[in-house]
Protein backbone atom coordinates (compact mmCIF):
# COMPACT_ATOMS: atom_id res chain seq x y z
CA UNK A 1 0.00 0.00 0.00
CA UNK A 2 2.85 2.39 0.78
CA UNK A 3 4.41 1.68 -2.62
CA UNK A 4 1.08 2.21 -4.39
CA UNK A 5 0.43 5.43 -2.48
CA UNK A 6 3.87 6.81 -3.37
CA UNK A 7 3.78 5.82 -7.05
CA UNK A 8 0.02 6.32 -7.57
CA UNK A 9 -0.16 3.37 -9.97
CA UNK A 10 -3.87 3.34 -9.12
CA UNK A 11 -5.93 6.17 -7.57
CA UNK A 12 -5.21 6.78 -3.88
CA UNK A 13 -8.76 5.90 -2.85
CA UNK A 14 -8.56 2.56 -4.68
CA UNK A 15 -5.31 1.70 -2.89
CA UNK A 16 -7.09 2.50 0.37
CA UNK A 17 -9.49 -0.41 -0.27
CA UNK A 18 -6.72 -3.05 -0.28
CA UNK A 19 -7.06 -3.98 3.45
CA UNK A 20 -10.69 -4.94 2.85
CA UNK A 21 -9.47 -7.58 0.39
CA UNK A 22 -6.10 -8.77 1.63
CA UNK A 23 -6.46 -8.73 5.42
CA UNK A 24 -9.29 -11.33 5.44
CA UNK A 25 -7.68 -13.45 2.67
CA UNK A 26 -4.30 -13.52 4.44
CA UNK A 27 -5.84 -14.26 7.84
CA UNK A 28 -4.78 -10.93 9.35
CA UNK A 29 -8.23 -9.81 10.51
CA UNK A 30 -11.92 -10.54 10.00
CA UNK A 31 -13.61 -8.74 7.13
CA UNK A 32 -16.26 -7.24 9.44
CA UNK A 33 -13.60 -5.88 11.82
CA UNK A 34 -11.65 -4.28 8.98
CA UNK A 35 -14.81 -2.81 7.44
CA UNK A 36 -15.77 -1.23 10.76
CA UNK A 37 -12.55 0.81 10.81
CA UNK A 38 -13.44 2.50 7.51
CA UNK A 39 -16.32 4.37 9.10
CA UNK A 40 -15.06 5.03 12.58
CA UNK A 41 -16.22 7.97 14.66
CA UNK A 42 -13.23 10.07 13.58
CA UNK A 43 -14.07 9.48 9.93
CA UNK A 44 -17.57 10.80 10.57
CA UNK A 45 -16.03 13.88 12.19
CA UNK A 46 -14.17 14.48 8.95
CA UNK A 47 -17.34 13.67 6.98
CA UNK A 48 -19.19 16.40 8.86
CA UNK A 49 -16.43 18.94 8.27
CA UNK A 50 -16.48 18.18 4.52
CA UNK A 51 -20.26 18.60 4.35
CA UNK A 52 -19.85 21.95 6.11
CA UNK A 53 -17.11 22.90 3.61
CA UNK A 54 -19.41 22.04 0.70
CA UNK A 55 -22.19 24.18 2.22
CA UNK A 56 -19.83 27.12 2.82
CA UNK A 57 -18.65 26.93 -0.80
CA UNK A 58 -22.14 26.52 -2.25
CA UNK A 59 -23.37 29.48 -0.20
CA UNK A 60 -20.32 31.58 -1.22
CA UNK A 61 -19.64 32.35 2.44
CA UNK A 62 -15.92 31.70 1.88
CA UNK A 63 -15.88 34.35 -0.85
CA UNK A 64 -17.43 36.91 1.49
CA UNK A 65 -14.88 36.11 4.23
CA UNK A 66 -11.94 36.27 1.81
CA UNK A 67 -13.00 39.51 0.10
CA UNK A 68 -13.74 41.13 3.46
CA UNK A 69 -10.25 40.37 4.70
CA UNK A 70 -8.69 41.54 1.41
CA UNK A 71 -10.58 44.83 1.61
CA UNK A 72 -9.04 45.37 5.04
CA UNK A 73 -5.47 44.47 4.06
CA UNK A 74 -5.41 46.33 0.74
CA UNK A 75 -3.78 45.44 -2.61
CA UNK A 76 -0.10 46.08 -1.89
CA UNK A 77 1.60 42.70 -2.59
CA UNK A 78 2.85 42.30 0.99
CA UNK A 79 -0.52 43.07 2.55
CA UNK A 80 -2.38 41.25 -0.20
CA UNK A 81 -0.39 38.13 0.66
CA UNK A 82 -1.12 38.63 4.36
CA UNK A 83 -4.82 39.03 3.60
CA UNK A 84 -4.98 35.79 1.64
CA UNK A 85 -2.96 34.00 4.30
CA UNK A 86 -5.30 35.20 7.06
CA UNK A 87 -8.38 34.10 5.12
CA UNK A 88 -6.83 30.75 4.22
CA UNK A 89 -5.64 30.10 7.77
CA UNK A 90 -9.04 30.95 9.24
CA UNK A 91 -10.85 28.59 6.87
CA UNK A 92 -8.34 25.73 7.10
CA UNK A 93 -8.76 25.57 10.87
CA UNK A 94 -12.29 24.24 10.41
CA UNK A 95 -12.34 22.96 6.83
CA UNK A 96 -9.90 20.46 5.35
CA UNK A 97 -6.75 22.08 3.93
CA UNK A 98 -7.65 20.55 0.54
CA UNK A 99 -11.11 22.12 0.55
CA UNK A 100 -9.74 25.48 1.72
CA UNK A 101 -7.16 25.60 -1.07
CA UNK A 102 -9.77 24.65 -3.66
CA UNK A 103 -11.90 27.57 -2.43
CA UNK A 104 -9.12 30.17 -2.26
CA UNK A 105 -7.18 29.52 -5.49
CA UNK A 106 -10.00 30.72 -7.81
CA UNK A 107 -10.24 33.95 -5.79
CA UNK A 108 -6.47 34.42 -6.03
CA UNK A 109 -6.48 33.80 -9.79
CA UNK A 110 -9.25 36.40 -10.18
CA UNK A 111 -7.14 38.95 -8.27
CA UNK A 112 -4.08 38.11 -10.40
CA UNK A 113 -6.17 38.64 -13.54
CA UNK A 114 -7.22 42.05 -12.20
CA UNK A 115 -3.59 42.94 -11.47
CA UNK A 116 -2.60 41.88 -14.99
CA UNK A 117 -5.42 43.84 -16.64
CA UNK A 118 -4.44 46.95 -14.69
CA UNK A 119 -0.78 46.48 -15.62
CA UNK A 120 -1.56 46.15 -19.32
CA UNK A 121 -3.91 49.14 -19.55
CA UNK A 122 -2.29 52.55 -19.91
CA UNK A 123 -5.25 54.03 -18.04
CA UNK A 124 -6.18 51.76 -15.11
CA UNK A 125 -9.29 53.89 -14.50
CA UNK A 126 -10.56 52.88 -17.95
CA UNK A 127 -10.37 49.24 -16.93
CA UNK A 128 -12.53 49.91 -13.90
CA UNK A 129 -15.14 51.72 -16.01
CA UNK A 130 -15.22 49.21 -18.87
CA UNK A 131 -15.45 45.69 -17.58
CA UNK A 132 -16.73 44.12 -20.78
CA UNK A 133 -15.49 40.65 -21.75
CA UNK A 134 -13.22 41.99 -24.50
CA UNK A 135 -11.39 44.12 -21.94
CA UNK A 136 -10.77 41.27 -19.51
CA UNK A 137 -8.07 38.64 -19.80
CA UNK A 138 -9.67 35.31 -18.85
CA UNK A 139 -6.50 33.26 -19.23
CA UNK A 140 -3.25 34.31 -17.62
CA UNK A 141 -0.35 34.11 -20.09
CA UNK A 142 2.49 33.53 -17.64
CA UNK A 143 5.18 33.85 -20.34
CA UNK A 144 4.13 37.41 -21.22
CA UNK A 145 4.50 38.66 -17.65
CA UNK A 146 7.80 40.34 -16.66
CA UNK A 147 9.93 38.10 -14.44
CA UNK A 148 9.78 40.35 -11.37
CA UNK A 149 5.97 40.58 -11.50
CA UNK A 150 5.75 36.84 -12.18
CA UNK A 151 7.68 36.13 -8.99
CA UNK A 152 5.15 38.15 -6.99
CA UNK A 153 2.29 36.09 -8.42
CA UNK A 154 4.12 32.87 -7.61
CA UNK A 155 4.63 33.99 -4.02
CA UNK A 156 0.93 34.83 -3.70
CA UNK A 157 -0.09 31.37 -4.95
CA UNK A 158 2.40 29.56 -2.71
CA UNK A 159 1.14 31.52 0.30
CA UNK A 160 -2.25 29.81 -0.11
CA UNK A 161 -1.08 26.19 -0.24
CA UNK A 162 1.54 26.63 2.49
CA UNK A 163 -0.88 28.45 4.82
CA UNK A 164 -3.58 25.83 4.22
CA UNK A 165 -1.19 23.13 5.48
CA UNK A 166 -0.07 25.28 8.42
CA UNK A 167 -3.61 26.25 9.41
CA UNK A 168 -4.76 22.65 9.12
CA UNK A 169 -2.54 21.70 12.06
CA UNK A 170 -4.44 24.05 14.38
CA UNK A 171 -7.47 21.81 15.01
CA UNK A 172 -8.18 18.09 15.15
CA UNK A 173 -10.25 18.19 11.96
CA UNK A 174 -8.03 20.58 9.97
CA UNK A 175 -6.15 17.84 8.14
CA UNK A 176 -6.41 14.09 7.64
CA UNK A 177 -3.29 13.34 9.68
CA UNK A 178 -4.85 14.85 12.80
CA UNK A 179 -8.00 12.83 12.22
CA UNK A 180 -5.88 9.65 11.92
CA UNK A 181 -4.25 10.41 15.29
CA UNK A 182 -7.58 11.18 16.94
CA UNK A 183 -9.14 8.01 15.59
CA UNK A 184 -6.23 5.83 16.70
CA UNK A 185 -6.27 7.29 20.22
CA UNK A 186 -10.04 6.86 20.50
CA UNK A 187 -9.75 3.25 19.36
CA UNK A 188 -6.79 2.52 21.64
CA UNK A 189 -7.65 4.41 24.81
CA UNK A 190 -11.35 5.28 24.55
CA UNK A 191 -12.59 7.83 27.07
CA UNK A 192 -9.10 8.04 28.62
CA UNK A 193 -7.80 9.74 25.49
CA UNK A 194 -6.38 13.11 26.65
CA UNK A 195 -6.31 14.65 23.15
CA UNK A 196 -9.59 16.53 22.89
CA UNK A 197 -10.62 19.30 20.54
CA UNK A 198 -9.75 21.90 23.18
CA UNK A 199 -6.44 20.40 24.33
CA UNK A 200 -5.23 20.06 20.74
CA UNK A 201 -5.89 23.75 20.08
CA UNK A 202 -3.96 24.74 23.22
CA UNK A 203 -1.08 22.55 22.05
CA UNK A 204 -0.99 23.36 18.34
CA UNK A 205 -1.91 27.06 18.13
CA UNK A 206 1.44 28.58 19.24
CA UNK A 207 3.37 26.61 16.63
CA UNK A 208 0.76 27.37 13.98
CA UNK A 209 1.08 31.11 14.63
CA UNK A 210 4.89 30.95 14.59
CA UNK A 211 4.87 29.04 11.28
CA UNK A 212 2.35 31.52 9.83
CA UNK A 213 4.65 34.47 10.60
CA UNK A 214 7.76 32.72 9.27
CA UNK A 215 5.89 31.73 6.08
CA UNK A 216 4.81 35.32 5.42
CA UNK A 217 8.31 36.71 5.98
CA UNK A 218 10.09 33.98 3.99
CA UNK A 219 7.81 34.23 0.94
CA UNK A 220 8.35 37.99 0.89
CA UNK A 221 12.12 37.51 0.96
CA UNK A 222 12.01 34.89 -1.81
CA UNK A 223 9.37 36.28 -4.15
CA UNK A 224 8.63 39.94 -3.37
CA UNK A 225 11.96 41.21 -2.09
CA UNK A 226 12.85 43.48 0.78
CA UNK A 227 12.71 46.77 -1.13
CA UNK A 228 9.50 48.72 -1.47
CA UNK A 229 7.28 47.07 -4.05
CA UNK A 230 4.55 48.96 -5.91
CA UNK A 231 2.18 47.30 -8.36
CA UNK A 232 0.55 49.30 -11.12
CA UNK A 233 -3.09 50.07 -10.51
CA UNK A 234 -3.03 49.36 -6.78
CA UNK A 235 -5.80 51.88 -6.12
CA UNK A 236 -7.82 50.36 -8.93
CA UNK A 237 -7.40 46.87 -7.54
CA UNK A 238 -8.50 48.08 -4.11
CA UNK A 239 -11.64 49.59 -5.63
CA UNK A 240 -12.22 46.45 -7.69
CA UNK A 241 -12.01 44.24 -4.59
CA UNK A 242 -14.39 46.58 -2.81
CA UNK A 243 -16.75 46.47 -5.79
CA UNK A 244 -16.63 42.66 -5.86
CA UNK A 245 -17.53 42.60 -2.17
CA UNK A 246 -20.39 45.05 -2.71
CA UNK A 247 -21.69 42.88 -5.56
CA UNK A 248 -22.23 40.10 -3.03
CA UNK A 249 -24.84 42.36 -1.44
CA UNK A 250 -25.89 42.22 2.21
CA UNK A 251 -25.33 38.90 3.94
CA UNK A 252 -28.09 36.53 2.85
CA UNK A 253 -30.33 34.36 5.02
CA UNK A 254 -28.56 31.26 3.68
CA UNK A 255 -25.15 32.58 4.71
CA UNK A 256 -26.41 33.51 8.17
CA UNK A 257 -27.82 30.00 8.64
CA UNK A 258 -24.55 28.38 7.57
CA UNK A 259 -22.61 30.69 9.88
CA UNK A 260 -24.85 29.86 12.85
CA UNK A 261 -24.51 26.10 12.26
CA UNK A 262 -20.76 26.53 11.71
CA UNK A 263 -20.23 28.44 14.98
CA UNK A 264 -22.51 26.06 16.91
CA UNK A 265 -20.52 23.09 15.56
CA UNK A 266 -17.22 24.59 16.73
CA UNK A 267 -18.59 25.46 20.18
CA UNK A 268 -20.03 21.97 20.66
CA UNK A 269 -16.73 20.41 19.61
CA UNK A 270 -14.76 22.63 21.98
CA UNK A 271 -16.93 22.03 25.04
CA UNK A 272 -17.95 18.38 24.75
CA UNK A 273 -15.11 17.26 27.03
CA UNK A 274 -12.80 20.29 27.54
CA UNK A 275 -11.15 18.55 30.56
CA UNK A 276 -10.46 21.82 32.43
CA UNK A 277 -14.21 22.29 33.11
CA UNK A 278 -17.19 19.91 32.94
CA UNK A 279 -18.46 19.57 29.39
CA UNK A 280 -21.93 19.06 27.97
CA UNK A 281 -20.90 15.49 27.05
CA UNK A 282 -21.00 14.65 30.77
CA UNK A 283 -24.81 14.85 30.59
CA UNK A 284 -24.81 11.58 28.65
CA UNK A 285 -23.55 8.10 29.44
CA UNK A 286 -19.84 7.55 28.98
CA UNK A 287 -18.89 7.38 25.26
CA UNK A 288 -22.53 7.65 24.14
CA UNK A 289 -21.95 10.93 22.32
CA UNK A 290 -18.79 11.93 20.45
CA UNK A 291 -17.44 14.58 18.11
CA UNK A 292 -18.85 12.46 15.28
CA UNK A 293 -22.34 12.81 16.79
CA UNK A 294 -21.98 16.59 16.68
CA UNK A 295 -20.60 16.59 13.12
CA UNK A 296 -23.41 14.44 11.74
CA UNK A 297 -26.05 16.48 13.60
CA UNK A 298 -24.74 19.64 11.89
CA UNK A 299 -24.66 17.83 8.52
CA UNK A 300 -28.27 16.68 8.86
CA UNK A 301 -29.36 20.20 9.83
CA UNK A 302 -27.84 21.60 6.63
CA UNK A 303 -30.09 19.26 4.63
CA UNK A 304 -33.17 20.38 6.62
CA UNK A 305 -32.76 24.13 7.16
CA UNK A 306 -34.23 26.32 4.38
CA UNK A 307 -31.85 28.39 2.29
CA UNK A 308 -34.39 31.23 2.06
CA UNK A 309 -36.27 32.92 4.85
CA UNK A 310 -39.48 30.83 5.16
CA UNK A 311 -41.42 33.84 6.49
CA UNK A 312 -40.59 36.12 3.55
CA UNK A 313 -40.26 33.57 0.74
CA UNK A 314 -42.95 31.31 -0.63
CA UNK A 315 -41.84 27.73 -1.35
CA UNK A 316 -41.51 26.73 -5.01
CA UNK A 317 -43.56 23.71 -6.02
CA UNK A 318 -44.56 23.25 -2.39
CA UNK A 319 -40.97 22.77 -1.17
CA UNK A 320 -38.39 25.05 0.39
CA UNK A 321 -34.89 25.10 -1.06
CA UNK A 322 -32.56 23.68 1.60
CA UNK A 323 -28.99 24.82 2.31
CA UNK A 324 -27.51 21.49 1.22
CA UNK A 325 -28.89 19.20 -1.47
CA UNK A 326 -27.72 15.84 -2.75
CA UNK A 327 -26.85 17.51 -6.06
CA UNK A 328 -24.36 19.73 -4.22
CA UNK A 329 -23.00 16.66 -2.41
CA UNK A 330 -22.39 14.85 -5.69
CA UNK A 331 -20.64 17.87 -7.15
CA UNK A 332 -18.51 19.10 -4.26
CA UNK A 333 -18.07 16.28 -1.73
CA UNK A 334 -14.64 14.55 -1.83
CA UNK A 335 -15.69 10.92 -1.44
CA UNK A 336 -12.18 9.75 -2.34
CA UNK A 337 -10.77 11.57 0.71
CA UNK A 338 -13.21 9.72 2.96
CA UNK A 339 -12.04 6.37 1.53
CA UNK A 340 -8.41 7.45 1.87
CA UNK A 341 -8.91 8.13 5.56
CA UNK A 342 -10.69 4.80 5.94
CA UNK A 343 -7.77 3.04 4.27
CA UNK A 344 -5.46 4.70 6.76
CA UNK A 345 -7.52 3.37 9.66
CA UNK A 346 -7.63 -0.06 8.01
CA UNK A 347 -3.87 -0.18 7.61
CA UNK A 348 -3.32 0.98 11.19
CA UNK A 349 -5.74 -1.68 12.45
CA UNK A 350 -3.81 -4.42 10.65
CA UNK A 351 -0.42 -3.16 11.84
CA UNK A 352 -1.70 -3.17 15.41
CA UNK A 353 -3.84 -6.34 15.48
CA UNK A 354 -1.28 -8.51 13.68
CA UNK A 355 1.46 -7.59 16.15
CA UNK A 356 3.60 -5.97 13.44
CA UNK A 357 3.92 -2.69 15.39
CA UNK A 358 5.09 -4.65 18.46
CA UNK A 359 7.62 -6.58 16.34
CA UNK A 360 8.99 -3.40 14.80
CA UNK A 361 9.34 -1.73 18.19
CA UNK A 362 11.27 -4.75 19.47
CA UNK A 363 13.59 -4.71 16.45
CA UNK A 364 14.21 -1.01 17.05
CA UNK A 365 15.21 -1.61 20.65
CA UNK A 366 18.56 0.05 19.89
CA UNK A 367 16.87 3.43 20.07
CA UNK A 368 16.89 3.07 23.86
CA UNK A 369 20.35 4.61 23.67
CA UNK A 370 19.03 7.74 21.96
CA UNK A 371 17.72 10.70 23.95
CA UNK A 372 14.01 11.29 23.38
CA UNK A 373 14.59 14.62 21.66
CA UNK A 374 16.99 13.03 19.16
CA UNK A 375 14.62 10.15 18.41
CA UNK A 376 11.76 12.60 17.88
CA UNK A 377 13.97 14.70 15.60
CA UNK A 378 14.95 11.68 13.47
CA UNK A 379 11.34 10.47 13.31
CA UNK A 380 10.11 13.93 12.24
CA UNK A 381 12.72 14.22 9.48
CA UNK A 382 11.86 10.73 8.22
CA UNK A 383 8.12 11.36 8.28
CA UNK A 384 8.38 14.77 6.60
CA UNK A 385 10.66 13.36 3.90
CA UNK A 386 8.24 10.53 3.16
CA UNK A 387 5.26 12.92 3.16
CA UNK A 388 6.96 14.95 0.40
CA UNK A 389 6.33 12.06 -1.98
CA UNK A 390 3.21 10.38 -0.63
CA UNK A 391 -0.10 11.12 1.05
CA UNK A 392 0.26 12.62 4.51
CA UNK A 393 -2.71 10.51 5.62
CA UNK A 394 -0.94 7.37 4.45
CA UNK A 395 2.27 8.39 6.21
CA UNK A 396 0.40 9.08 9.46
CA UNK A 397 -1.37 5.72 9.15
CA UNK A 398 1.99 3.93 8.99
CA UNK A 399 3.96 5.85 11.62
CA UNK A 400 1.42 6.75 14.32
CA UNK A 401 0.83 3.11 15.43
CA UNK A 402 4.55 2.40 15.05
CA UNK A 403 5.81 5.18 17.34
CA UNK A 404 3.04 4.45 19.83
CA UNK A 405 4.30 0.89 20.14
CA UNK A 406 7.89 2.10 20.50
CA UNK A 407 6.82 4.50 23.26
CA UNK A 408 5.10 1.68 25.15
CA UNK A 409 8.25 -0.48 24.87
CA UNK A 410 10.33 2.37 26.31
CA UNK A 411 7.80 3.28 29.05
CA UNK A 412 7.40 6.73 27.55
CA UNK A 413 4.18 8.73 27.32
CA UNK A 414 2.97 7.78 23.79
CA UNK A 415 1.98 11.38 23.05
CA UNK A 416 5.66 12.36 23.31
CA UNK A 417 6.28 10.53 20.02
CA UNK A 418 2.85 10.58 18.38
CA UNK A 419 2.19 14.34 18.51
CA UNK A 420 5.36 15.51 16.70
CA UNK A 421 5.09 12.72 14.12
CA UNK A 422 1.50 13.70 13.35
CA UNK A 423 2.43 17.38 12.97
CA UNK A 424 5.37 16.53 10.72
CA UNK A 425 3.18 14.78 8.16
CA UNK A 426 1.52 18.16 7.43
CA UNK A 427 4.80 20.03 6.91
CA UNK A 428 5.52 18.78 3.40
CA UNK A 429 6.12 22.05 1.59
CA UNK A 430 8.78 21.30 -1.02
CA UNK A 431 7.10 19.18 -3.73
CA UNK A 432 3.72 19.16 -5.51
CA UNK A 433 2.95 15.58 -4.41
CA UNK A 434 3.52 16.35 -0.73
CA UNK A 435 0.00 17.40 0.26
CA UNK A 436 -3.13 18.10 -1.85
CA UNK A 437 -2.90 21.92 -1.43
CA UNK A 438 0.51 21.84 -3.14
CA UNK A 439 -0.91 19.83 -6.02
CA UNK A 440 -3.90 22.19 -6.45
CA UNK A 441 -1.68 25.29 -6.64
CA UNK A 442 0.83 23.53 -8.91
CA UNK A 443 -2.09 22.69 -11.20
CA UNK A 444 -2.49 26.39 -12.09
CA UNK A 445 0.62 25.95 -14.32
CA UNK A 446 2.11 29.17 -12.96
CA UNK A 447 4.74 27.47 -10.79
CA UNK A 448 7.73 25.20 -11.34
CA UNK A 449 8.93 22.49 -8.99
CA UNK A 450 11.96 24.69 -8.26
CA UNK A 451 9.67 27.54 -7.11
CA UNK A 452 7.92 25.23 -4.65
CA UNK A 453 11.22 23.76 -3.46
CA UNK A 454 12.71 27.23 -2.90
CA UNK A 455 9.67 28.43 -0.99
CA UNK A 456 9.25 25.23 1.03
CA UNK A 457 12.78 24.24 2.06
CA UNK A 458 13.16 26.91 4.75
CA UNK A 459 9.64 26.25 6.03
CA UNK A 460 10.50 22.55 6.45
CA UNK A 461 13.59 23.46 8.51
CA UNK A 462 11.64 25.93 10.65
CA UNK A 463 8.84 23.41 11.16
CA UNK A 464 11.34 20.86 12.51
CA UNK A 465 12.79 23.42 14.95
CA UNK A 466 9.39 24.69 16.09
CA UNK A 467 8.11 21.14 16.59
CA UNK A 468 11.01 20.39 18.91
CA UNK A 469 10.47 23.61 20.87
CA UNK A 470 6.70 22.99 21.08
CA UNK A 471 7.21 19.48 22.45
CA UNK A 472 9.62 20.77 25.12
CA UNK A 473 7.37 23.63 26.23
CA UNK A 474 3.69 23.84 25.29
CA UNK A 475 3.11 20.09 24.90
CA UNK A 476 4.61 19.44 28.33
CA UNK A 477 2.36 22.03 29.90
CA UNK A 478 -0.81 20.71 28.23
CA UNK A 479 -0.22 16.93 28.38
CA UNK A 480 2.50 16.41 31.07
CA UNK A 481 4.67 14.30 28.79
CA UNK A 482 7.41 13.52 31.32
CA UNK A 483 5.31 10.94 33.16
CA UNK A 484 3.70 7.74 31.91
CA UNK A 485 -0.02 8.21 32.65
CA UNK A 486 -2.24 5.37 33.82
CA UNK A 487 -4.23 5.33 30.59
CA UNK A 488 -1.04 4.51 28.64
CA UNK A 489 0.12 1.63 30.85
CA UNK A 490 -0.39 -1.78 29.16
CA UNK A 491 -2.01 -4.55 31.15
CA UNK A 492 0.17 -6.39 33.70
CA UNK A 493 2.83 -3.67 33.76
CA UNK A 494 3.81 -0.96 36.19
CA UNK A 495 4.39 2.67 35.34
CA UNK A 496 7.99 3.79 35.28
CA UNK A 497 8.51 7.56 35.45
CA UNK A 498 10.39 8.80 32.41
CA UNK A 499 12.24 12.06 32.31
Amino acid sequence: MSFFWVTEVVPLAVTALIPLVLYPLLGVAKATDVANTYFSDSNFVFFGSMVMAAAVEAGRLHERIALRILNITGSNPRWLMLGFMCATNLLSLWISNTGTTAMMVPIMLAVIRELENCRKFDDPEAHLKHIEPQHVTDEIDIDSIPSDIRRVYKGLLLSICFTASIGGTGTLIGTGSNVILSGFLEEKYGSNNPVTFSSWILFAFPQMIAMFIVCWIWLQICFIGLRKRDMSGEDTISRTLKKKYEQLGPIRYEERSILVVFVALIILWLFRHPKFIPGWGDLFRDEYVSDGTVAITASVLLFILPADNPIKTKPKEGQYRTIMTWAIMKEKFAWSTLLLLGGGYGMAYGVESSGLSHLISQKLSGIDNLPDWLFVCIACVLVTSLSEFSSNVATASIFVPMVQSIAVEKNVNPLKYMLPVTLSTSFAFMFPAGVPPNAIVFGTHMLSVLDMFLGGCMLNICALIFTQLTMMTVANAVFDLNTLPEWAIPANTTAIPHA
